[in-house]
């Protein structure tokens, strides 16, 4: 099964029927379990090409409990978004691995410059079965990081939703 499909047909009929699960700025926030995956997507605006995106969050329902499970499970799952994602602005690199918090975390690199600020995506893995996707931007002059959303044609968005999907289970 192809979950972007069926996220993207969910998205589409919240905004069709103009009904949210949730209203927050001006956002629309997607909940929905489908098999042994609960999908989080925060979004402003979809259309038939493309979509803005706070956020992505897919989270497998089943925990792992073995922490050397856990930390091979992480290292597998940062190494993978390194060689996969490869088709956003920037490619992936791994920034920390915490094996005492049993969290990875990974940024788009080189980030892209544009004035006096840097804009990068970062991924966070938790407990090897949490990914979490998300743009920010840091002011060099504020010296501040700030969310901002991602602008994804339908086609890189369902690709990234089943490469992600692929890589936590």
């Amino acid at each position: 099964m192809k979950y972007s499909d069926l996220i993207i047909r969910k998205i589409q009929e919240a905004k069709q029927k103009q009904i949210t699960i949730k209203q927050k700025d001006k956002f629309s926030v997607l909940q929905h379990q489908e098999d042994d995956l609960l999908f989080q997507v925060k979004f402003k605006d979809i259309d038939k090409y493309g979509i803005v995106v706070d956020y992505i969050s897919i989270q497998k329902l089943s925990p792992i409990l073995d922490v050397d499970e856990i930390n091979r499970r992480l290292e597998q799952q940062a190494d993978a978004i390194q060689k996969r994602i490869t088709y956003l602005l920037e490619d992936f690199k791994l920034i920390e691995i915490d094996r005492m918090s049993k969290r990875a975390q990974l940024r788009s690199y080189p980030p892209y410059k544009k004035e006096n600020s840097k804009y990068f995506y970062e991924i966070v893995l938790d407990e090897g079965v949490k990914i979490h996707f998300q743009r920010y931007q840091y002011s060099m002059d504020e010296k501040r990081y700030e969310k901002i959303t991602s602008q994804l044609t339908l086609e890189i968005f369902a690709r990234l939703i089943d490469d992600l999907v692929e890589i936590i289970q």
